[in-house]
């Protein structure tokens, strides 16, 4: 959950010209931050902001518009990132243009709202911001209260800085009393020097992991003395910030184990008495470091929320991914099916073509035959009617016959 108690901390310059707009949402912000400096015009806003940078005047956040009375709020924008290049600025637009939007992004526009605003995606913007400032600011303020107790640290633990690559900066005296290696043959050299052989080299690889990420390593580990003799710390690793987002170099904090491993290991002597003594923190120590792991336990749930956010935005994309790749394999699919479609349409056209020319020839012999056969009818009944005149004329000279033998009496 975010701090909102931390946005009560913020001040913010709000810039816009017209009169409605400047009184709404300046209203709005003022329930949300602890300062807000409203202004109409760019050229003021500027000159209040360079007046009063390095005093009290500690803004936080910049919102204006683009569309301002003197000049235009990307100019605006140009002109602080000019003289500060780390200060967020919204800018709120009628009509997002890709013009406009593309040259923000090249200034270094932290967010571009569309108008009319709704006032929760507003504060949501800015707390969103905010939210990244103040995990800054606490990485930031960690660091300095690690170096506020190095002294303590330094009387109940063995600490050791190291670079980026492991090699050992600065040691104290009681991780060379407890190692048995000098000052001397420790700096330059890495953990190497005491890591115990028998360890996972899995339980390393995590640590530079988290830790080159930035985040606090923790665990337990079995190391070495000089003298090839066994010992066991539970190893806090901290990445030490030069500036909110750069890993300038990491602090190893060992505190010995317990009494039982170290006598189980038969530990010397003077580590076993080292670490009773140890024991004996003042209550003004112990308090701070309790203090100190408080933050440090704060500062590790931000990380975790921005590490949820990263891992939820990369599910998203690898969702996105998917699911272009399911279109593209749908596309090739649809365009396979479509190549097979058309080879089977020009089959069957073909095969039409073949029918209706195998139908028009056909048609064509049975005309002719028909024809043909018209002819035939036509000479048949022309036979037809000889043959019938025929049949009269026989019949009638049948008849004849038959009278001229009744009148012969030949009957």
């Amino acid at each position: 959950m975010f701090n909102y108690a931390f946005i009560k901390t913020l001040d913010v310059l709000y810039v816009e010209s017209d009169d409605k707009t400047n009184e709404h949402f300046s209203s709005m912000l003022e329930k949300q931050f602890k300062n807000v400096y409203t202004f109409k015009t760019a050229k003021e806003a500027i000159q209040r902001y360079k007046e009063n940078k390095d005093e009290n005047f500690d803004i936080n956040i910049i919102i204006s518009d683009i569309n301002l009375e003197d000049m235009c709020g990307l100019d605006l924008l140009k002109e602080i990132r000019s003289f500060d290049t780390f200060i967020p600025i919204i800018l709120t637009t009628n009509e997002i243009e890709p013009k406009k939007l593309l040259k923000a992004i090249d200034l270094q526009a932290t967010d571009m709202l569309e108008k009319p605003i709704n006032a929760k995606d507003l504060v949501f913007s800015v707390e969103r911001i905010c939210q990244n400032k103040y995990h800054d600011k606490l990485k930031i303020q960690t660091q300095k209260d690690l170096e506020d107790i190095r002294e303590v640290i330094n009387e109940v633990a063995l600490v050791t800085k190291t670079d980026l690559d492991g090699k050992i900066t600065f040691v104290n005296k009681y991780f060379c009393e407890t190692s048995g290696f000098s000052e001397e043959e420790v700096l330059g050299q890495t953990h190497d020097i005491i890591k115990d052989e028998s360890t996972n080299v899995l339980i390393y690889n995590s640590l530079w992991k988290s830790v080159k990420s930035g985040n606090i390593w923790e665990g337990k580990l079995k190391n070495k003395t000089k003298d090839e003799e066994e010992f066991y710390v539970y190893l806090t690793v901290i990445p030490i910030f030069k500036e909110a987002s750069k890993i300038e170099e990491l602090m190893w904090v060992c505190f010995l184990a317990t009494d039982d491993e170290l006598e189980q290991k038969q530990f010397k002597k003077k580590a076993a008495e080292n670490f009773h003594a140890n024991r004996r923190i003042n209550t003004e120590a112990r308090d701070k470091i309790d203090e100190l792991i408080r933050k440090i336990s704060l500062y590790r749930n931000m990380e975790t929320h921005v590490l949820a956010e990263k891992e939820r935005g990369a599910k998203f994309a690898s969702q996105i991914k998917f699911y272009e790749e399911e279109v593209s394999e749908i596309e090739d699919k649809l365009k396979e099916t479509s190549e097979k479609a058309s080879v089977k349409i020009k089959k069957v056209l073909a095969d039409e073509k073949e029918t209706r020319e195998k139908k028009e020839k056909a048609a064509s012999s049975l005309e002719k035959l028909t024809s043909e056969l018209d002819v035939k009818n036509k000479s048949i009944k022309v036979l037809t009617k000889e043959l019938d005149e025929q049949v009269k004329i026989i019949e009638k000279l049948m008849r004849s016959i038959d009278s001229k033998e009744n009148e012969m009496g030949m009957n």
